[in-house]
């Protein structure tokens, strides 16, 4: 018999996200399928986080592929839950409506698997130097990595000399994701390091080219025969990710 999983957290995000403004239909919708898995709306049997969790052991020796394209989208509590779509919720309304619907379902899409597989060759370093089998028994799951590689595009865009401030620490925000990596391992020691460092590599292959050049050419098969959603103003487990 399952635990009953905490709720408060879960509930105050759905009347955050129904007082606030209209956000935008693609955003909506991820936010919409996390908080619905998370409570466990839907009429089916939800696999466990264990089952679910980013694992190189189970990925790579048991063929346990789902785990990448499962694994954002589960939340180890109702807070972890709470601030990865809160966090989401602010990058992705700039982000959509910069990008449109359309090319931003498959920007996340590319990002969520991209960040999966970037993870387990982290993990497998990780493993390889430090000859420790912990980096291949760890487990992650939760929407952050997709959400520290949507930061690094937010924070390259912003204009150059834009600084950060961090409870007093001003940073230069091409830093900033890098120390917001480093002060929320410090602080908070059961997150995924790797889970985050794996989001900010697939942002920087994003604003550096290869993968923008995937997505690009992913959007371009369809776009012309989809209608834009939303029109821009110009054109060991570590259950902590």
């Amino acid at each position: 018999m399952r635990r009953e999983k905490p709720k408060q957290a879960a509930f105050l995000l759905i009347a955050q996200l129904l007082r606030s403004d209209r956000i935008p239909p693609v955003t909506l919708a991820v936010i919409a399928i996390n908080i619905c898995i998370y409570l466990e709306l839907f009429e089916f049997n939800f696999p466990t986080l264990g089952s679910v969790c980013l694992s190189f052991n189970f990925i790579l020796y048991n063929r346990e592929w789902k785990r990448i394209l499962l694994s954002p989208f589960f939340h180890g509590d109702d807070w972890h839950l709470y601030y990865n779509m809160i966090s989401f919720s602010i990058k992705g309304r700039s982000m959509e409506q910069k990008y449109g619907s359309f090319y931003f379902a498959i920007l996340l899409s590319v990002f969520s698997v991209s960040t999966g597989l970037i993870y387990l060759a982290i993990e497998y370093l990780s493993y390889k130097i430090l000859e420790t089998n912990y980096a291949l028994d760890s487990c992650a799951i939760g929407f952050s990595g997709v959400i520290f590689a949507l930061k690094v595009l937010t924070t390259h865009d912003l204009p150059s000399g834009t600084i950060y401030g961090f409870d007093g620490i001003q940073v230069p925000s091409k830093y900033a994701y890098w120390f917001e990596l480093i002060i929320i391992s410090l602080l908070t020691p059961n997150v995924s390091f790797a889970g985050h460092l794996a989001g900010i590599v697939v942002g920087l292959l994003y604003i550096n080219g290869p993968l923008k050049i995937l997505i690009d050419f992913l959007s371009s098969i369809g776009m012309e025969r989809r209608p834009r959603f939303y029109t821009t103003h110009s054109q060991h487990r570590r259950y902590g990710y």
